[in-house]
């Protein structure tokens, strides 16, 4: 499996895993709900309500307010009392007489109104009794009272009762007739589970309502009865399911009980009546006293709507059409498989994390916006918390996912790209791949290169000179990665580190030169470990050289390689090339040697023009492994030696380097002995004690 299949797969299963358990959370999978994210759900759609668009508050529903509980003696003239006798009930505790219903009945029905409710229950027996019952009776063909379900609290458990008027107000036989007559309408409504009122039964069969009546009789609510009466039945849904409705919101004016009794104000304000013709006139509690109020999409706890205007809502609804559509099972399901389908895209069309994030917030806020158009336009309630969880949920794990894969990949690539580059090096990769902009780096260089490649091929064959090759490399790596040296590259049989790029190292040179000792002893040990045939074939030399270069990526838009570039460099495989010449294992230019924080014991070896250049290279050997024990008294006769070679005095200087080569089998004073016979037979003109190489 390839590895865009392998995280394919590991996409849907991040997707389809988040979307199951919102599934599970929202009930579609299983039965039970997680009650805080249906809580989230209906916030949701209270927002949508809140700030969406309304039910028009419909000019033909009036609501006339029980403002107080009583009205004080100041709040009537006495001309007016006289007038309307009516008003000083009005100024008695509440519940006031009957008669004040049957006189407040009366007058719309006289003003032309069409529909009449009393939101009240008169239970209990009262004053006036009779002549309400006259009233209702006569206008019979408009008004409406209503009743309620109340919980009775026995010794053998809780009952379910009617609260309806009484006999005397609304006479029937039992609780069936009673609740068939048009005149009576139930005004209960039932909150969701967090207790604000979002939908409404138009009505309910008497099982549904606690077998308060037959099990078969239909109840029919307040509004139902209503739109009855007001020759609009063909509104009411059908059914006894409960219906969602869309709010008109604070928008029924409350017009005060003792304004509407009181004559002078009916004539100025209300126009003797005509405001009411053909209009659904409400009459109820609206005070706070009453505590008739209740949690809505706009009013909560501290701002509570009352229950005759919530009833004029639901009327305004119907009338205009506007009861809300829940999402089916279906269409949820889809919704929130839609949302992980989106996360498991964006993993792969957005890959940058930022621009993924910000498309997640993107998509939110679209769905958030279309669930309100949906909303507004067609009434219809889609899920917004659920999918949104979904979406954010995946795409957050998922972004986990790739973080962690790539924090793998990355670690992966810096151990792969660590076999290829010091550690120094790849940090300065990484921080600027790709780029070709080189600087200027003064840096202290390590070339080290087998000898006689040809002749060990031939007698290892190419599967042994391989090997070969990799355990020398390895003696090599080893030893400038113990100094924290920088690898340039194997060339062939070559080798080349570095030390102050692609960050300075003050110490530099001697880090170059402890890492040579080391490798010399690495190399040695690993000469004396192979076979005589190959051991007499095996060497090496080691060249520690310090200049200026260019130091950065060189190569080709599809091909780059970090190294370094510079006249330097050449120089450094110059001086590598004539420990060969000069017999020994180790040579430092001049450059490095005085860079050296504790030089030790060493020698000059010599002064010379190598191969491609003009200008002297002073060529020094320190004490290694590969010097002999009595190295000081080497370096102390050498160096009479050398002085006498730089005078001019060839042949003193020819029989010191003679002897110095017979006894301590010294390359560099055997090299200059040779040299010295050739000078002392043709003495040069102008002698500095500089050698000028003639071959690299």
């Amino acid at each position: 499996m390839n590895k865009f299949n392998k995280r394919l797969w590991v996409v849907l299963g991040i997707c389809i895993g988040c979307a199951l358990i919102a599934m599970l959370l929202q009930g579609l999978v299983g039965n039970k709900s997680y009650a805080p994210l249906d809580e989230m759900e209906l916030h949701t759609q209270d927002l949508r309500m809140r700030f969406g668009r309304k039910t028009p508050v419909d000019p033909r529903l009036v609501l006339i307010g029980i403002d107080r509980p009583v009205y004080a003696a100041s709040d009537f003239r006495e001309d007016t009392l006289q007038a309307a006798p009516v008003l000083r009930e009005l100024q008695n505790d509440f519940p006031w007489s009957r008669s004040v219903w049957a006189e407040l009945t009366g007058k719309l029905a006289g003003a032309g109104a069409k529909v009449i409710i009393l939101d009240l229950i008169f239970s209990s027996p009262n004053a006036g009794d009779a002549v309400l019952r006259d009233s209702l009776e006569r206008h019979k063909d408009k008004v409406i009272t209503v009743y309620t379900l109340g919980v009775q609290n026995t010794e053998r458990g809780d009952f379910v009762q009617l609260l309806a008027p009484n006999n005397t107000v609304l006479p029937s036989p039992n609780n069936d007739a009673l609740v068939q007559d048009d005149r009576a309408a139930y005004a209960l409504f039932r909150p969701d589970f967090d207790g604000i009122i979002r939908r409404v039964n138009f009505r309910q069969t008497g099982e549904q309502a606690g077998f308060v009546v037959s099990r078969d009789v239909v109840m029919h609510s307040l509004a139902a009865r209503a739109l009855q009466k007001f020759g609009r039945a063909d509104l009411v849904p059908d059914g006894s399911d409960p219906v969602r409705f869309r709010y008109a919101g604070y928008g029924y004016k409350v017009h005060p009980i003792g304004d509407v009794l009181s004559p002078g104000i009916w004539e100025q304000n209300y126009q003797n009546g005509e405001f009411f013709r053909d209009k659904i006139v409400l009459v109820g509690p609206t005070a706070e006293i009453f505590h008739d109020r209740h949690n809505t999409a706009f009013a909560h706890l501290s701002d509570q709507m009352s229950g005759p205007e919530i009833h004029l809502n639901v009327i305004a609804s119907a009338l205009h059409g506007e009861f809300l559509r829940d999402a089916s099972r279906a269409a949820t399901l889809a919704v929130i498989a839609l949302s992980g389908i989106f996360a498991g895209a964006l993993c792969f069309i957005v890959r940058q994390p930022m621009k993924r994030l910000l498309a997640v917030v993107g998509l939110s806020a679209g769905y958030w916006f279309l669930a309100q158009l949906l909303f507004d336009q067609i009434g219809w309630v889609v899920p917004v918390v659920v999918p949104l969880l979904v979406l954010i949920t995946s795409s957050i794990v998922l972004l986990a996912y790739d973080f962690v894969l790539e924090r793998l990949e990355r670690m992966k690539l810096r151990h792969t790209m660590g076999l290829y580059f010091s550690p120094r090096v790849l940090e300065a990769v990484l921080a600027d791949p790709g780029s070709m902009t080189p600087r200027h780096a003064d840096v202290t260089m390590l070339l080290t290169d087998l000898r006689n490649s040809t002749p060990l091929a031939e007698a290892l064959g190419p599967g042994g000179m391989f090997e070969l090759l990799n355990r020398v490399f390895e003696a090599q790596t080893g030893a400038i990665m113990s100094e924290e040296g920088n690898l340039e590259h194997f060339l062939g049989d070559q080798f080349l580190s570095y030390w102050g790029a692609p960050q300075p190292q003050s110490d530099a040179a001697d880090r170059a030169r402890r890492a040579a000792t080391a490798l010399i002893t690495a190399m040695e040990r690993l000469g004396a470990s192979l076979p005589p045939d190959v051991r007499k074939l095996f060497g090496y030399g080691v060249a520690l050289h310090s200049g200026r270069v260019l130091v950065g990526n060189k190569g080709s838009a599809l091909r780059l390689d970090y190294g370094l570039v510079g006249d330097a460099v050449n120089e450094a495989a110059r001086i590598e090339a004539l420990t060969k010449y000069y017999g020994v294992k180790l040579l430092i230019s001049r450059e490095t040697f005085v860079q050296l924080g504790t030089p030790g014991l060493g020698r000059l070896v010599d002064r010379v023009v190598v191969k491609g250049k003009t200008g002297e290279v002073e060529l020094f050997e320190c004490e290694n492994p590969r010097t002999p024990p009595d190295y000081e008294a080497l370096c102390r006769r050498y160096k009479a030696a050398f002085d006498a070679y730089c005078l001019g005095h060839f042949n003193e200087a020819r029989g010191l380097f003679s002897q110095l080569a017979e006894e301590y089998a010294d390359g560099p004073s055997r090299a200059l002995a040779a040299r010295c016979a050739q000078l002392g037979a043709a003495p040069p003109a102008d002698w500095k004690g500089i050698w000028k190489m003639e071959s690299k």
